[in-house]
């Protein structure tokens, strides 16, 4: 009885997540959706909505729950390259702005050393020079990207996706950072080395802190523990 309650309960989830995906497309494709969709998708897309809305209080008002799963997956066949248009439209200048951000601090690096900046005068030149060649290799393929994005239509697939914008900032960060951002040698403080210098003044091995007096010479008069001198 269990399992079947169980079975029950899955073929209805299955069922409402058909009717769902039906009424939240459709609310989309008149709003957020529109603009990325040609007119004739959009007929074509609302049309298959519909016929599975009649469907669901028909012939589908109790079918097993593969079916349902099924008919679910034929829709997002349809509506998910729409939805990816949508949400990379979306997503693309704040993937584009933080890669040009970085870009532009370790722009501000690299000139800064070459007009021998103190704070970046540790830097190895060999190094900054691979840096600079990253960099201007990033910003052609930065410029690129952007100048091909901006000649698509929002109904096409985009030139380039934020996963690889993403991907490419991380790399430049993988890649510049350890190099521009190494940081100064500690210079050793004059105070520092004075102190230094003074530990190593100390008794040598071998030695006590203290000067050892010598013997008193034979003769002389030494005071006993009770205070009388000792007489030859």
């Amino acid at each position: 009885m269990i399992m079947q309650d169980k079975l029950e309960k899955e073929r209805n989830d299955a069922k409402n997540a058909v009717e769902e995906y039906v009424y939240d497309f459709r609310d989309k494709l008149g709003t957020v959706y529109e603009k990325f969709i040609t007119p004739e998708d959009m007929n074509k897309l609302s049309a298959m909505l519909e016929d599975t809305e009649n469907w669901l209080y028909e012939e589908g008002e109790d079918q097993p729950k593969q079916v349902y799963v099924d008919r679910l997956q034929e829709l997002k066949k349809y509506g998910q390259p729409i939805q990816m248009k949508y949400v990379e439209h979306e997503e693309r200048p704040k993937a584009l702005n933080d890669l040009g951000k970085k870009i532009q601090l370790v722009l501000k690096v690299i000139e800064a050393h070459r007009n021998k900046d103190e704070r970046y005068d540790h830097l190895d030149p060999a190094e900054m020079e691979r840096v600079e060649k990253y960099i201007s290799d990033s910003m052609n393929w930065l410029n690129s990207k952007m100048n091909a994005q901006n000649k698509l239509s929002l109904t096409q697939d985009p030139v380039v996706k934020v996963s690889e914008i993403v991907t490419k900032s991380k790399e430049l960060d993988n890649f510049c950072n350890p190099i521009v951002y190494k940081p100064k040698p500690k210079v050793e403080a004059p105070e520092d080395k004075a102190k230094t210098g003074s530990e190593h003044n100390g008794p040598m091995d071998g030695q006590s802190g203290s000067e050892t007096s010598p013997d008193p010479p034979k003769g002389s008069s030494q005071h006993t523990d009770s205070g009388e001198m000792e007489v030859d």
